[in-house]
């Protein structure tokens, strides 16, 4: 199994740019060869949460950028993972899908741990796939224990993130010495092993911080990608190379 985690820098609010860098990142990875390609929360429009951006970018699970990038899972033959801005019924949700490499949508998780005028998801659910029993969980979530434990044990959990710093982000001070462990803390009490990918925005203020980290079940880190980068994770069993 080899994992490739794209901490994705994006114009905010520009989704067929991001859109087009990430099939460019894609190809670039393909003499990989990777199994499972993440992405993280909101992949290609930055972390958006008012009304007017809702009426703009949200849109159906599956809908236009499900399908679009369903076609990029068949063409490489890669399992995808991504969040995006899910328009429902009831009002939007912070989502995130699973495809195989078939494009075949097999997860969908919609974010738990969130504010108006976001809708809140309720369940944390598993599928099996070809790694094992898969599960995804978005940002805050993993920081929730009762999140948590509706998710129960799987082998491999995926977290997209789009976080930030209050002020100054990216901080890599800070990310040293303090915010890193929280996270390796979060991942221990889920207890497998942890993929996280956080979003880089391209935004002056409070941006999204990019990075990435893999994580095992006793919380240890066992690789990652420089906290204020784009830059990929490649991981798999028997080497690291980032």
């Amino acid at each position: 199994m080899r994992i490739c985690l794209l901490p994705l820098k994006v114009q905010v609010r520009n989704p067929m740019f991001n859109r087009h860098r990430f099939q460019e990142r894609l190809e670039s990875l393909q003499p990989l060869k990777p199994d499972l390609v993440c992405l993280p929360e909101c992949a290609f429009t930055g972390y958006l949460y008012t009304e007017e951006d809702f009426r703009r970018f949200a849109e159906p699970i599956p809908g236009p950028t499900v399908e679009a990038m369903a076609g990029l899972a068949r063409r490489h033959r890669t399992w995808l993972c991504f969040g995006l801005l899910e328009q429902t019924a009831e009002g939007v949700y912070s989502a995130a899908v699973l495809l195989d490499r078939r494009g075949v949508l097999r997860h969908r998780h919609r974010k738990n741990v969130e504010q108006p005028p976001f809708q809140r998801g309720s369940e944390a659910t598993t599928v099996e796939s070809e790694f094992g029993r898969l599960g995804i969980l978005i940002c805050g979530d993993l920081f929730d224990e009762g999140v948590v434990a509706r998710l129960g044990r799987p082998h491999l959990l995926v977290v997209p993130m789009a976080r930030s710093f209050d002020g100054t982000s990216p901080n890599r001070v800070r990310w040293e010495q303090e915010e890193r462990q929280v996270y390796l803390k979060a991942a221990r009490r889920v207890g497998c092993l942890t993929l996280l990918v956080n979003s880089l925005e391209d935004t002056v203020d409070d941006a999204a911080f990019g990075g990435a980290l893999v994580v095992n079940a006793r919380g240890e880190l066992l690789a990652e990608s420089p906290h204020g980068s784009d830059e990929v994770l490649v991981y798999d069993p028997e080497s690291t190379v980032s």
